[in-house]
């Protein structure tokens, strides 16, 4: 099973979303749940964020990334498709199947993760802690599509 994690540039809360994700999959045992990440304004291969970066060492975490734009190759390979914030599923509305796109808040009740970008660590600290919150409802939903129970 595969979740897609979409914010703006890919360098902050998509990445982000997809290490802490990786760390609670990791920590539960779960091997079989995979994410990936992307952006709807981005080009290829920028880094993330020097914030982003420094919370994900901290995480001690093996992950390494840089920025992709959202593709339909992407959309195509993944079993959810969850954007930061309602704006950005808007956006992809017209091109990922509705039964599998979701934003944060449609899972979690966390609200829109607003962007953190050129903001200091406190910040990025608000915006690891909002999307930690709520990354267990999203590991349940792709569970919930795993077995077939999956449910708007």
């Amino acid at each position: 099973m595969k979740v897609l994690f979409v914010c703006t540039g890919n360098t902050c809360r998509s990445p982000l979303a997809q290490a802490i994700f990786q760390q609670m999959t990791d920590e539960e045992g779960i091997s079989d749940m995979q994410a990936d990440s992307a952006g709807v304004y981005c080009g290829y291969g920028e880094p993330m964020s020097d914030n982003t970066t420094r919370i994900i060492e901290e995480m001690e975490i093996f992950f390494t990334h840089t920025s992709q734009p959202i593709s339909q190759k992407l959309i195509d390979g993944s079993d959810l498709v969850v954007t930061m914030t309602r704006g950005h599923k808007r956006l992809l509305e017209s091109v990922v199947d509705g039964a599998k796109l979701f934003c944060m808040d449609d899972i979690s009740g966390s609200g829109d993760i607003d962007d953190p970008y050129g903001g200091d660590m406190r910040t990025y600290r608000a915006v690891e802690e909002q999307i930690r919150s709520g990354m267990g409802a999203v590991i349940e939903k792709l569970r919930s599509v795993s077995d077939g129970s999956f449910v708007e």
